[in-house]
């Protein structure tokens, strides 16, 4: 039976509105982690979660971030993608250091792992790029699905070495290596999000009706399905400190915890009046902290199975 749900431990009120977008990002080297929130009016904040305020804030684009990443063997430096703009990596003193045109049509969100960021592009295609020394980006390989299969809705690089997971409109979900598709398979609703449990070698496919499938991230198997209680997630975050849990945002504005190993719920958080745009595991004492970022500009923090 699902525990009685937590209260959250603190809610931030985003001075910059409805909030689109959370990382975070280590100011030094073995230093704490910091959170970071991108707005739907294109501005970044940088927040201090020893007294729970906005330490700096930028405008970095003239439209919504809907995502935002950070360079772990660059301490401070965050990368920023706006809707049907552009995106931007920025220095630990807010600089812009570069930039690229990001011409995807539709809603789907980059990924990055280590240097490697996979970046949406026009319809369904997906260029990836590594990060050079310089920060600036390097086309390695383009990945371009039929047409037919109609939008891209999700990416996830899938760790070490070269092989992509996305996700299409039609509910077609590909492997790729470079630009080669290694497995395909096809669910009956539309995707809407990924998440890969590394140690598991299992990729999580949240989609538009009540089912989150689970398959294995080599060959896409579907190894199983869960039936949950109201159609539609549009996130999912895993706990990295421990690889134990992992949350889901749906679009009843509630965050459902599951357990890694069984998948099974755990437990569901309800505070957020409007849509949940974003979740992050911080990392920090015990296994750290969940936070969410809502539409309605509150940033809910939350501490769950910790001990």
């Amino acid at each position: 039976m699902a525990q009685t749900p937590p209260d959250p431990t603190h809610i931030l009120h985003n001075p910059s509105g409805p909030v689109t977008a959370l990382t975070t990002f280590r100011t030094k080297e073995g230093g704490e982690e910091t959170l970071v929130s991108g707005s739907n009016n294109g501005a970044i904040n940088i927040w201090n979660l020893n007294v729970y305020r906005s330490l700096k804030t930028w405008q970095a684009h003239s439209g919504s971030i809907v995502w935002l990443g950070a360079l772990d063997d660059r301490p401070g430096y965050i990368i920023s993608q706006a809707r049907h703009e552009s995106l931007i990596i920025w220095n630990e003193k807010e600089i812009a250091v570069y930039r690229l045109l990001v011409d995807h049509e539709g809603f789907c969100k980059c990924d990055l792992w280590t240097n490697i960021i996979a970046i949406p592009a026009e319809k369904n295609s997906v260029h990836i790029f590594d990060i050079n020394e310089t920060s600036s980006l390097e086309r390695t390989s383009t990945l371009k699905i039929d047409d037919g299969e109609g939008a891209l809705m999700a990416i996830k690089l899938l760790g070490q070495g070269s092989k992509i997971a996305t996700a299409y409109e039609s509910g077609c979900i590909c492997i790729w290596n470079e630009n080669i598709v290694l497995h395909r398979t096809r669910v009956k609703s539309m995707p809407t999000c990924l998440g890969h449990h590394v140690h598991r070698n299992e990729l999580l496919l949240g989609t538009s009706c009540e089912t989150l499938y689970i398959f294995n991230a080599d060959n896409l198997t579907e190894l199983k399905s869960i039936a949950l209680t109201n159609p539609g997630l549009n996130l999912m975050a895993l706990r990295l400190s421990d690889l134990r849990i992992y949350a889901t945002a749906g679009w009843d504005k509630r965050i459902r915890l599951f357990s890694a190993r069984s998948h099974k719920k755990l437990c569901v958080l309800q505070l957020h009046d409007e849509a949940v745009n974003s979740l992050i595991f911080i990392a920090g004492p015990g296994s750290g902290l969940l936070a969410a970022g809502g539409s309605d500009a509150l940033i809910s923090l939350w501490d769950v199975y910790n001990s």
